[in-house]
């Protein structure tokens, strides 16, 4: 029988310590396929927050740093400019980035700083 699904080399094995029925798991593995898809797992970088994400370096197969409430944008933006050649992306949660990170996703736009910010509900 041919194997038709495997997991991404940018997931770790690692059990989850997310609620039964949460989609962090699927965003997991969606964005994992993406960075072994472009090849780009040495070169990536994650920022987690302080909420149910925190432990996303358990997940990832990549540099991932933890950030302050609402921050991510701001620390992603500050790797983005001191390493323009890394490929960095945030991965937090409505009440961490929308509401009290809002002034920070703001300001990554204004700098034109290409970053991905996932935002969960």
């Amino acid at each position: 029988m041919n194997k038709t699904l495997s997991k991404p080399e940018t997931l770790k094995d690692a059990a989850t310590h997310y609620c039964p029925g949460c989609g962090h798991g699927i965003i997991h593995r969606l964005v994992a396929e993406v960075i072994d898809e472009l090849k780009i797992r040495e070169k990536t970088v994650g920022t987690a927050p302080v909420g149910c994400a925190v432990l996303l370096y358990d997940y990832f197969n990549c540099d991932i740093i933890e950030c302050a409430h609402g921050r991510i944008p701001a620390v992603a933006t500050g790797i983005k400019r001191v390493h323009p050649d890394l490929v960095v992306f945030g991965y937090s949660g409505d009440g961490d980035m929308a509401a009290i990170g809002t002034a920070e996703i703001v300001h990554a736009v204004k700098m034109a700083t290409w970053l991905l910010l996932a935002l969960l509900k």
